[in-house]
């Protein structure tokens, strides 16, 4: 890792994080005067380094809805999100134009995200020019979509602008460093809590601003952290990632998010099968001795888990204080019924859905609830507003996302590249799971850096492939063929 950039995005990571933290209001003239100096900047410095705008980017991406530099609403279409993928995006045609570059490369991967985001636009449009659509939908839900696109676009900018080794680096590296500050700061959150706080207010929303997002998003990315740590535990620097990784998991039990839990486990496996298969049917049998010996758990996930199944009248303890009454946790029972009016809204409207943002408003008609409800599961949604074919996309997606990170992991010769390629498969083991619970593969907050990952899985294999068809053709599979794959991390 690149020390320097380790020091800039921590100091970034942290500034954005007490920012939010201290939720101090800034005066519009002060953040228009900071930034405007600030993208001027970046942009002339782009010029020179293209990579630094992107560096940039990525810092931002899970700041990005509390911080969304609006002016206070004052200019959603022209919010810091967009202004960064203007900055991005000139300084990748301006380095294109001068060094003679293609704008983009072909990989297969592209394929599969386009086909994704071509559905869920004609989905989108589709019923926003159908007679049925509501009066004024199109330009209500129009900023939505555009959030909904944000992943697929941070996808071919990270991608685009990655095309040298130690840029791959320092974009993972940024990533692992954002991660470890926003479990950080959503551990010193949680010492804020009160004793006598009841669970609602002790769950911790961290930077993410909501706690099952939260959880969502340090289950998809510390597993980084683990695979690092196991391909470097020989060498003492490295239990620092170790200690982040523990950091990250204290981060998810201030969650008492139950789905990251659960996502939590099926990370561990997923690390486990991908990095060696006989070390999964041990990390089977640990998990099945947690779940039969509950007392083995930590005290605030057995507590979390004990209040989904029984009526809970005993005090929180350190984990609130005071008596909560639950009986059959209504939010589980209430996902059922959520959960079988949804099938039936995706029964009724197979094909393009009843249209992006709408599921919560509809499911009243589905299913017999007092007022409007999430899906609270990322997969019914996905089929019940943009349809079947959406769904089918969305899992082939992630399905190449397995594919590409688990040929990088198994065939590149770097240590760093395939040490962050296992991470990923952890994280994306987590993240099925974690969207059976919960509607987090959307938020761009939560899941952007999910995208970073894939592109930067995808440029590495495409190099992979390259050096392959150079060895075939010279008839060399020997170590010039090794060693041309390290040429390609380092250009």
């Amino acid at each position: 890792m690149n020390p320097r950039v380790l020091l800039v995005a921590l100091v970034a990571a942290v500034a954005l994080g007490l920012v939010l933290k201290s939720g101090v209001e800034i005066p519009g003239i002060v953040i228009a005067i900071v930034g405007g100096v600030g993208l001027v900047g970046l942009m002339l410095s782009s010029l020179f380094h293209p990579e630094i705008a992107l560096y940039a980017l990525v810092a931002y991406v899970p700041f990005s809805k509390l911080l969304p530099g609006d002016f206070g609403g004052a200019m959603t279409a022209l919010n810091l999100t967009n202004l960064l993928f203007i900055v991005v995006i000139a300084s990748w045609l301006f380095s294109c134009l001068t060094c003679g570059r293609p704008l983009l490369e072909s990989h297969s991967l592209h394929v599969t995200v386009l086909l994704f985001a071509a559905w869920g636009s004609l989905a989108y449009f589709w019923f926003a020019l159908s007679p049925d659509s509501p009066p004024g939908y199109g330009s209500e839900r129009l900023d939505e979509f555009k959030r909904w696109l944000d992943p697929f676009i941070i996808y071919f900018l990270v991608f685009s602008g990655v095309r040298r080794g130690d840029v791959w680096r320092n974009v993972v590296t940024i990533v692992m460093t954002v991660v470890a500050v926003v479990a950080g700061l959503a551990v010193l959150d949680y010492l804020d809590v009160g004793p006598n706080a009841s669970l609602d207010r002790s769950r911790v929303g961290g930077v993410i601003g909501q706690p099952n997002f939260l959880g969502a998003f340090l289950v998809y990315y510390m597993f980084l952290f683990a695979s690092h740590w196991l391909q470097n535990v020989r060498r003492r620097r490295a239990w620092w990632l170790l200690f982040a990784f523990l950091l990250c998991f204290r981060g998810i039990m201030v969650t008492f998010s139950r789905g990251a839990y659960l996502a939590f486990a099926s990370g561990l496996l997923g690390l486990a099968f991908f990095r060696k298969r006989i070390l999964a049917v041990g990390a089977v049998a640990l998990l099945a001795l947690a779940a039969l010996n509950p007392w083995l758990l930590p005290a605030g996930i057995r507590y979390r888990f004990g209040t989904t199944f029984q009526t809970q009248s005993e005090p929180l303890g350190e984990y609130g204080g005071v008596p909560l009454e639950e009986d059959l946790d209504k939010s589980s029972a209430t996902r059922l019924v959520i959960w079988m009016g949804a099938l039936q809204m995706v029964q009724a409207h197979p094909v393009l859905g009843v249209g992006l943002g709408r599921f919560s408003e509809m499911i009243v008609g589905y299913a017999e609830l007092d007022r409007t409800r999430d899906a609270h599961n990322a997969y019914l949604i996905t089929a019940a507003e943009m349809g079947v074919p959406a769904l089918v996309l969305l899992l082939v997606t992630f399905g190449h996302f397995f594919w590409v990170a688990n040929r990088v992991h198994r065939r590149h010769p770097d240590r760093f590249v395939r040490a962050t390629a296992l991470g990923f498969l952890a994280g994306l083991s987590g993240l099925l799971m974690a969207n059976m619970f919960g509607s987090r593969v959307n938020a761009t907050e939560v899941a952007g850096y999910v995208w970073v990952l894939a592109a930067l899985m995808a440029r590495v294999d495409l190099d992979l492939q390259r050096e392959s068809r150079r060895s075939s053709r010279s008839h060399d599979s020997g170590p010039r063929g090794i060693e041309g794959g390290r040429r390609a991390l380092r250009r």
